[in-house]
């Protein structure tokens, strides 16, 4: 089974909410792969480094020599995964084809953008339609909260 969870952004600031999720899979002990566009990988590995006073999510991206000991790699292709990470996260607008390797899918979407949300739209119909996927569709709150809003779970 694969699941599927979809965050519906309240704008377009995706590495808020990107290290929030990372931090909860690295409690776990898990790695994850951060898929976003070329031109924006440097933005979210300084947000990585700096956002936070009092530490940092430690990461890998491009020819970095660090995947021996890296939990998180960024890159804009998912083929580049060389910490074999079992969790992937697409982020603007970013889209995924193969996603067998890959236990859990966090895609994170801009909702005040329409072309955006048709694109979550659209990928909520493909991989729901395979009946052993499961997904979840998140809603940001006003106060930042996250709010399960829907789900393709069979009861």
């Amino acid at each position: 089974m694969h699941q599927f969870d979809f965050y519906c952004l309240r704008d377009d600031d995706f590495a808020k909410p990107a290290m929030l999720i990372a931090e909860k899979v690295l409690i776990n002990l898990d790695k994850l792969l951060i898929i976003a566009p070329e031109t924006r990988l440097s933005d979210l590995s300084a947000r990585f480094w700096c956002d936070k006073p009092d530490s940092f999510l430690a990461h890998g991206m491009g020819v970095e020599d660090v995947s021996d000991f890296a939990p998180i790699w960024l890159s804009s292709i998912s083929q580049d995964n060389p910490i074999s990470a079992d969790y992937v996260m697409l982020t603007y607008g970013a889209s995924l084809r193969d996603y067998s390797t890959f236990k859990r899918v966090f895609n994170l979407f801009d909702g005040s953008s329409q072309i955006a949300i048709e694109q979550a739209r659209n990928q909520w119909r493909n991989w729901s339609s395979h009946p052993e996927n499961l997904c979840r569709y998140f809603t940001q709150l006003e106060t930042g909260a996250w709010q399960n809003t829907a789900s393709n779970a069979k009861d």
